[in-house]
């Protein structure tokens, strides 16, 4: 499949929406990385290069606002370009801009988002040949 190469890291402590959201990833074709806390999402955006990162915030360990804090203040370009998608039931303005001063993506509520919409924005983001856009 043509997006085979592109790696998509999904950072997410509920076991069955993690294992869903990678199902779904691996049958559009893309390699679904899993980490279940923040410092492993640390250790895998460090060893795997992601090209893209789904990321819930409310995760054990380090909170995803640290992960997003290592990503974009990282040396290398690549780590710190990396688009993100956040996933997460905090829904505030304050949280949501937080994370937008962090340079997500797009910011998703859990229980209001429809997630093909996520799945579209992640290709979207990706390109439709499974290059960055």
């Amino acid at each position: 499949m043509e997006n085979s190469s592109k790696k998509v890291l999904v950072v997410e402590d509920d076991t069955s929406l993690l294992n869903m959201l990678t199902d779904k990833l691996s049958l559009l074709g893309f390699r679904a990385l899993k980490a279940e806390d923040g410092k492993k999402a640390i250790d895998i955006v460090l060893r795997e290069g992601p090209d893209l990162i789904f990321l819930d915030l409310l995760i054990p360990e380090v909170d995803g606002y640290q992960v997003l804090q290592t990503v974009r203040s990282h040396g290398d370009p690549k780590v710190s370009s990396t688009p993100v998608i956040v996933l997460s039931n905090l829904w505030s303005d304050k949280d949501i801009l937080r994370a937008k001063s962090l340079r997500v993506s797009e910011y998703y509520v859990k229980a209001q988002t429809d997630l093909e919409e996520v799945f579209k924005k992640a290709q979207e983001i990706l390109g439709k040949n499974g290059e960055a856009v």
